[in-house]
């Protein structure tokens, strides 16, 4: 969920923009500066992503606030009034005047905006948008509004289905629209609406209520469109066209459906996902989802759709149409996925899915993704064993993390490392480690380490690590042996469970990607092998100080040992921040609770 801090910032900032435009009229690009206005500025636009045009009257207010003390409404430094007039639409410049010298380095800056019609709420900021101090920006800020709800009534999807040939619509199709929740992976269906053409063309206007009390500004949300004849899908979106929260439309949404070759009705909806989802993937990127027997690789793909990933990542809703007319009861199909970009694959499959028969679901699966180290650079082939057998379900979220790091430092950033999701897989499991030859000092050692985390545990860890790259050990092709280890208590503490509870924090705070993610080692003091546990859990919107609980097995501590945490922040495979030295506890006179984490930026 995101912070109840952030909320309360933007209603503080809701409350005083409000309170200033009943003050007075607005005026064309007229400013207001409540500290003297230096020669700094804040430059940039105020837009929004729906395609309506704003009546000439229409308001946009734009405001730079101090809002770095918690539960204290936010000190508002500058605002400017911008009226819409006959000509001008979105996007809107601004221009904050503010004094340099007023500013604090260790004080929280941020700039938000409202537009309003007749003087009613009808736009507004969504998310914070911080500036100037922590390495925020100065100039190019986007402020992105998204529509307001008015009195707190069912939520509406307004926008319209339509389709770029120029084929006149059949009069007994049937328009379908569907909201569904991806924020789990696995997708949901919320709501959904149906309209019968009766002879209308595209674009077909439809309205889809919601429940807001039912939306996680946190989550994420995609709208659907399939045109029926007969019952048979003839059209449908390629993907889901995001909505509802951060900053995606609710009003005048564009569903643009493509042909599909004409079926009875079958479809395969699912989700693709990878372990680690990176910050951004390449302009350009495909995802290639496919229905096919596993059994004839060579074989042409029963069904085939592509979907664009401009301005998308992971998780990402697919609808694979087929025809049930081509599927054998007696066979076995399965469903694969591919990234590419520029000729290039970026993730793949390990495990294609099961469907269809055999008793294999046509819905709501999960296609997790690997990725692809790129040829151009190193590339490490491994294989990690066990003697201890395991296979993993096909809805396991189970995922191997394998990484190349110099021995001695286990506190330390890996060199290189990937995330390999284990569902439908079985030990052994062979995969592909990219790592940057450049990086590689002939004059060190470094070794290839390993772990299975299942539901935040670790299960399997490297028995030990083993020597790579360097001073003669092997370049590619190796073999890892993993050991598993104790599974954690359950069924309460009874006093066979420790919590160590407490804080991460950093001496540069900067705002925080809510797709980034934190990890909390607790290991033996001065070893390099695998922490006895490892936690992590995605942000969704928190920012520093992140409080943290990671529990362990009293039983398994020994008091005359030293024991450390360690904390790393991760936005795909970018380390953000990383802990220079682990902090004692537990034993030796350190604590179990209040402890602080300082993580340096990376």
């Amino acid at each position: 969920m995101k912070n109840l801090k952030d909320w309360r910032i933007i209603a503080s900032l809701a409350l005083l923009m409000a309170l200033l435009a009943a003050c007075g009229g607005a005026q064309q690009a007229a400013e207001v500066n409540l500290a003297a206005p230096g020669n700094s500025f804040i430059t940039g636009t105020v837009t929004y992503q729906d395609r309506s045009a704003l009546p000439p009257d229409a308001i946009v207010e734009v405001e730079l606030a101090d809002v770095s003390i918690a539960d204290a409404p936010a000190t508002v430094l500058a605002t400017q009034t911008i009226t819409v007039g006959d000509v001008q639409q979105a996007p809107f410049p601004f221009r904050l005047a503010y004094d340099p010298a007023a500013v604090n380095p260790a004080s929280r800056y941020v700039v938000s905006a409202r537009i309003t019609i007749d003087g009613q709420l009808r736009y507004r900021s969504q998310t914070i948008i911080p500036v100037i101090t922590n390495g925020a920006p100065t100039s190019d800020v986007e402020v992105l509004v998204s529509p307001v709800l008015a009195g707190g009534a069912p939520g509406m999807l307004t926008g319209v289905v339509t389709y770029l040939e120029r084929i006149a619509l059949d009069p007994a199709a049937v328009i379908e629209v569907e909201l569904q929740n991806v924020s789990g992976g696995v997708p949901s269906v919320l709501t959904s609406t149906t309209v019968n053409a009766e002879g209308q063309q595209v674009p077909i206007p439809f309205e889809l209520p919601y429940d807001p009390a039912a939306i996680d500004p946190a989550g994420t949300y995609l709208l659907y469109g399939r045109i029926r004849v007969n019952d048979a899908v003839t059209w449908a979106t390629p993907t889901g066209v995001p909505v509802l929260t951060n900053g995606a439309a609710t009003g005048n949404v564009e569903l643009v459906v493509s042909p599909m070759a004409a079926t009875t009705g079958g479809s395969i909806r699912g989700t693709v996902t990878t372990p680690r989802p990176p910050g951004q993937l390449p302009a350009g990127a495909v995802l290639q989802v496919e229905l096919r027997e596993p059994m004839l690789a060579d074989a042409p793909a029963v069904a085939v759709v592509a979907l664009p990933m401009d301005g998308l990542n992971f998780p990402v809703s697919f609808d694979l149409p087929y025809d049930p007319a081509t599927i054998a009861a007696d066979r076995s199909y399965a469903v694969a996925a591919r990234v590419m970009a520029d000729n290039r694959m970026l993730y793949a499959t390990l495990s294609p899915v099961p469907v269809l028969t055999g008793g294999a679901p046509a819905s709501a699966i999960v296609v997790p993704l690997g990725e692809v180290p790129d040829a151009a650079g190193g590339v490490l082939r491994f294989t990690v064993t066990s003697d201890t057998a395991a296979t993993w379900p096909v809805d396991s979220g189970a995922y191997l993390n394998v990484e190349i790091r110099e021995p001695m430092l286990a506190d330390a950033p890996a060199l290189a490392f990937t995330y390999v999701p284990l569902a439908g897989l079985s030990l052994p499991v062979s995969w592909e480690l990219g790592y940057p030859p450049a990086s590689i000092d002939a004059n060190k050692q470094y070794v290839l380490d390993a772990r299975i985390i299942d539901n935040n545990a670790l299960t399997y860890s490297a028995t030990a690590p083993l020597p790579v790259l360097t001073q003669g050990a092997p370049a590619n092709d190796v073999s890892l042996a993993l050991t598993a280890q104790a599974p954690p208590p359950t069924g309460g503490t009874g006093g066979n469970e420790g919590v160590i509870s407490g804080v991460i924090t950093t001496d540069a705070p900067a705002a925080l990607d809510p797709a980034a993610t934190y990890f909390i080692d607790l290991r033996e003091a001065g070893t390099t092998g695998d922490p006895i546990v490892t936690i992590s859990a995605a942000l969704e919107g928190q920012q520093f100080p992140i409080p943290f609980e990671v529990p362990y097995v009293p039983a398994d501590i020994d008091p005359a040992k030293s024991y450390v945490v360690g904390a790393r922040i991760l936005l795909g495979d970018q380390v953000l921040y990383a802990s220079a030295v682990g902090v004692p506890v537990i034993t030796q006179g350190a604590g179990t609770s209040d402890i602080v984490v300082n993580i340096p930026p990376q």
